[in-house]
């Protein structure tokens, strides 16, 4: 049931007409309908993976309450929160990298002349266990730390885990900041109504204009990368950048806006990343629940930036390198951790020439050509990170490397007029917005000041979708982690 599919619009009509009509002044009664549909959300992906969800929940409540009991002994609560992490490293590993592992070992040992066969069972790989773990070890380390008190309530607390429109997808909410909204009811209210509505409607065009439009395109040149050539590849390349973009903030707008529609505030996710200055800025900006969600649990439990400039370099490959395998079983997303691990720390490298040269010349950190040119610059190295996400394998990336070192040629146009046309107009709004919200412009449109400006954009949003969406268009990219 994806998110910009009818049967996910119908299933909340469904939901939010109990919810803002018999139980509008019930917290409690809220509550337990929420728990109650994210589940039957969850179940109708996949029901025989339901009581993994729910046994996960039970057992991370029953760790935080036997924590707080413990709270005076520090070594008990210390085993607690270690088994909780465990815990929650283990459900992902199991479902998640296991059978990579096998693979690679029986790859290994063939290789060294054993003889060895793959074991013929197959682990299915729950939908969003990647976000609903990290949500379980989040809330289990504040407990230890002292950020929050244990969860009592325990329907508020599998609403947490389970809400249905972030539990696919993200974004990777925390606990304290979350179940803190769920303790009072939530009313009907016009502007959490029409916030939600824009954002949804906003969320839908950069996926079904933007992202749904490219994917043909970056589809037939990643899966045949041998047959072409260098230009076609860079294009690709910088094309996956803005298709993962447009597809990933597209669903979490969604996400954020139907979390509006219910009254709750979700964590954004996403903050202009294609105005990064260098690498360090672009991970501020991009995918921010899972970004500090590292800094939070990995980095700064390794020592941060609190320890030599070496080894805070190490922290920070340490991080990335775990970034690239949370997104998936692939020697490719490593790379792309290792590659954007290089990238922060390139930034922190050139951070003192580059002050050095500024101070020299103190035209330049005020000019628009060189923050244009650091720009275009950290968006083009992500553009490589991009390739090595969006390829098969280490194989197809090293081919990639070799056709762009061949040279380049003319570029691939088969199928692309449509998405020339109206994919790069709805490149260009979706730019022109962003600019305005990078820099306070006074054209925000949805936004606006004016009433028959906000409901004139919505529905001219709406015809562009309906006239240029590719309405059966692919699934989200990040479902599959």
């Amino acid at each position: 049931m994806l998110i910009n599919s009818i049967d996910f619009w119908l299933f909340l009509a469904a939901v939010a007409l109990p919810y803002y009509t018999l139980l509008r002044h019930s917290a409690r009664g809220q509550n337990v309908w929420l728990m109650l549909t994210s589940f039957f959300f969850y179940a109708w992906a996949d029901w025989r993976l339901l009581p993994l969800l729910v046994l996960a929940t039970v057992v991370f409540y029953g760790l935080g309450l036997a924590m707080e009991a413990r709270r005076n002994d520090e070594r008990a609560a210390k085993r607690l929160m270690w088994t909780g992490v465990a815990a929650g490293v283990g459900i992902l590993f199991y479902f998640k990298y296991l059978g990579f592992c096998i693979d690679e070992f029986v790859a290994l040992f063939r290789a060294l002349g054993f003889q060895v066969s793959r074991p013929t069972f197959v682990i299915i790989m729950p939908l969003g266990i990647s976000y609903f773990t990290f949500k379980l070890i989040s809330y289990i380390v504040d407990v230890r730390k002292g950020t929050m008190a244990a969860c009592r309530d325990g329907v508020a607390f599998a609403t947490y885990v389970a809400f249905f429109p972030t539990i696919m997808s993200g974004p990777i909410d925390r606990a304290p900041g979350f179940i803190g909204q769920l303790a009072q009811a939530r009313p009907a209210a016009s502007q959490h109504l029409a916030e939600g509505a824009k954002r949804v409607l906003w969320g839908m065009f950069m996926k079904m204009c933007i992202a749904d439009r490219i994917n043909p395109y970056t589809d037939a040149v990643f899966n045949n990368v041998a047959h072409h050539n260098g230009s076609t590849i860079v294009l690709a390349s910088v094309l996956y950048l803005v298709q993962m973009y447009s597809d990933f903030a597209g669903y979490s707008h969604m996400a954020i806006g139907v979390g509006r529609l219910l009254g709750i505030n979700v964590t954004e996710n996403f903050r202009q990343p294609f105005f990064a200055v260098n690498g360090g800025d672009f991970w501020r900006r991009w995918h921010i629940s899972l970004s500090s969600w590292l800094r939070d649990y990995i980095y700064i439990p390794l020592g941060g930036s609190r320890c030599s400039r070496a080894r805070s370099y190490f922290n920070v490959m340490v991080t990335f390198v775990a970034c690239g395998i949370w997104h998936g079983a692939n020697w490719t997303y490593v790379l792309f951790g290792v590659h954007h691990g290089l990238l922060v720390i390139l930034s922190r490298v050139m951070r003192t020439p580059r002050e050095r040269l500024e101070a020299r010349w103190t035209a330049l950190s005020g000019a628009r050509t060189y923050r244009l040119a650091r720009q275009l610059f950290t968006f083009a190295l992500c553009a490589i990170g991009a390739m090595y996400f969006r390829a098969n394998s280490v194989g197809d990336i090293a081919l990639a490397y070799q056709q762009i070192a061949a040279g380049w040629g003319t570029l691939y146009t088969t199928a692309t007029l449509p998405m020339f046309t109206w994919g790069m107009i709805a490149v260009a709004m979706m730019l022109f917005k962003e600019y305005q919200d990078e820099h306070g412009g006074r054209l925000h449109f949805l936004h606006s000041p004016h009433r028959w400006v906000r409901i004139a954009t919505c529905v001219l949003l709406i015809v562009f979708i309906m006239l240029t969406g590719e309405i059966e268009g692919t699934s989200f990219i990040y479902v599959q982690f």
